[in-house]
């Protein structure tokens, strides 16, 4: 693993909520380097709207910006009083509060020269945020303009906002094949770095037999969602799954943030074998998920589901569990251990294949590929990669 510097990682949304990659990625990190985890910037519109429904209150307003995670991990928050406006001369104003006060952060941390990683096409004003930065890197998670929310405008603006971010940074890391594919031609710097699994959590979640209170009284055999829960799901065939098999329990664990979809999510909230949990702590997710009979990767199949690299489906088989996935290119990946939907008519046929797939044999088998996949041999992985790009920038450092 790398060690003894210092990474900023400017990331999308809190430390605090549903875990992705990044949580996961700058954890491990830490164990040997400082970590800066910095939360997103707030914009005026959405910070008095927190206000006005008792989101933020007056202790967001004197708050500490920095939080201690753990011996070398911390998180930064920006000023709730210096938000993201449009209006001149309060815009550069709040930029300036802004910048102060990271780089003040950073001092108090004695952070000098950091690696600094940005992760979605609207932070390229920050690519000089922090003017002492060693290396900066693009993590890219997602094909940012497959978004089904955005108007065509908003979706040409994040094209070139990633094309400029992808000119000034020394190096991009993709989590999918196609996005190595879409973004390789504008940074010849770019690497592939899926996802990964917390193997060791579901090794002692397994050799535990616990069981949370709320899932042990849901009937199986339970049919497990773990994440976010969003407009990226098929609803409308999870709700003609759960009508058409009553006998079926269905689980969703996780954040619901559904918007254009957001009828059918309340329709298949009322269906009785529907099980809505809500989000649980990290460490208790694999608890739940050994209490899976299968795992659901039920994405529409557009541009979006063609680039990501879920998480989940590396939970899955870390918990040994059977899975039901729509024909993505991620899933496919996994095509021996995975069983795969053509078509939404075509699921419920793959999740009574998953229902049946029960072996030992085959359970083990889904554990042993999850093991090659841990987060520990992904930070290997950019260890490496970020050792090579520091080596060809400061050749003479003896890095």
């Amino acid at each position: 693993m790398l060690t003894g510097h210092n990474l900023v990682y400017f990331a999308p949304e809190k430390w605090g909520g549903l875990w992705r990659n990044r949580q996961q990625l700058m954890s491990a990190f830490a164990r040997q380097n400082m970590v800066l985890y910095v939360e997103p910037r707030l914009h005026l519109r959405r910070t008095l709207a927190g206000f006005r429904r008792d989101e933020l209150g007056q202790s967001d307003l004197r708050g500490p910006s920095i939080q201690q995670i753990s011996k070398n991990l911390f998180v930064f928050r920006y000023p709730v009083w210096a938000p993201i406006s449009g209006t001149f001369p309060s815009s550069g104003l709040t930029r300036t509060i802004r910048r102060f006060s990271i780089q003040k952060a950073l001092r108090k941390l004695h952070m000098l020269q950091p690696i600094v990683w940005f992760s979605k096409p609207g932070m390229i004003d920050l690519v000089n945020e922090i003017p002492q930065a060693r290396l900066l890197l693009y993590h890219v998670v997602d094909e940012y303009t497959a978004y089904s929310d955005q108007t065509p405008a908003r979706r040409q603006e994040a094209r070139e906002q990633e094309k400029k971010m992808m000119a000034q940074v020394d190096a991009v890391i993709v989590v999918s094949r196609r996005l190595y594919e879409a973004k390789r031609p504008f940074n010849t710097n770019t690497y592939l770095v899926p996802n990964g699994v917390n193997y060791q959590a579901y090794t002692d979640a397994l050799a535990d037999p616990h069981l949370p209170a709320d899932l042990q009284v849901i009937p199986p055999p339970r049919l497990g969602y773990s994440g976010l829960i969003g407009d990226k799901l098929n609803l409308n065939m999870l709700r003609d799954l759960a009508r058409e098999n009553p006998g079926w329990s269905l689980v969703f664990l996780g954040e619901a943030r559904v918007t254009q979809q957001a009828e059918t999510w309340q329709r298949l909230l009322e269906k009785p074998n529907v099980h809505y949990l809500g989000m649980a702590d990290i460490s208790q997710v694999p608890y739940y998920l050994k209490g899976f009979d299968a795992g659901l990767v039920p994405y529409i199949q557009d541009r979006h589901a063609e680039h990501i690299s879920p998480l989940k489906l590396y939970d899955y088989l870390a918990a040994g569990l059977p899975v039901a996935a729509m024909d993505i290119p991620a899933a496919r990946e996994f095509g021996p251990y995975i069983h795969l939907a053509d078509s939404p008519q075509d699921f419920g046929q793959a999740v009574r294949a998953a229902l049946a797939d029960t072996t030992p044999e085959h359970r083990q088998a889904r554990r042993n590929i999850a093991a090659q996949h841990t987060w520990e041999a992904r930070v290997e992985q950019l260890s490496e990669l970020i050792r090579d790009r520091l080596a060809s920038q400061f050749p003479t450092s003896g890095l």
